[in-house]
């Protein structure tokens, strides 16, 4: 998944990206790079006063993101697609049931 990237000014911008994880957040600021997971700690570190228009827009771009990152997991599910159901990825998909002629077979090592 490419990253979304928000330029705040010449000194300051944010990328924001998703992993398995959840959203992650690369921010540039006083010739310093940090990565977070939590917009508190990315607001604390950028130091942005509250009554500026910069601080506004990195509002609206943090709740635009954390809006689509919610419908999305609201779409997915469980995290499973019917295609890695059938196709057998996953722990669940490895259920042996009673037909099946290694269900009591003992491994050997």
């Amino acid at each position: 998944m490419k990253r979304e990237m928000l330029q705040l000014s010449p000194h300051q911008y944010i990328e924001t990206g998703r992993d398995f994880n959840g959203r992650f957040w690369i921010a540039y600021s006083s010739g310093a790079t940090m990565f977070f997971r939590e917009v508190a700690d990315l607001r604390r570190f950028l130091k942005l006063p509250a009554t500026i228009p910069i601080r506004v827009n990195f509002d609206n771009w943090v709740a635009s993101l954390m809006a689509a990152d919610q419908q999305r997991s609201s779409t997915a599910g469980d995290g499973l697609s019917a295609e890695h159901m059938a196709t057998g990825f996953g722990p669940e998909c490895h259920q042996l049931d009673e037909s099946d002629p290694n269900h009591n077979t003992k491994t050997v090592i």
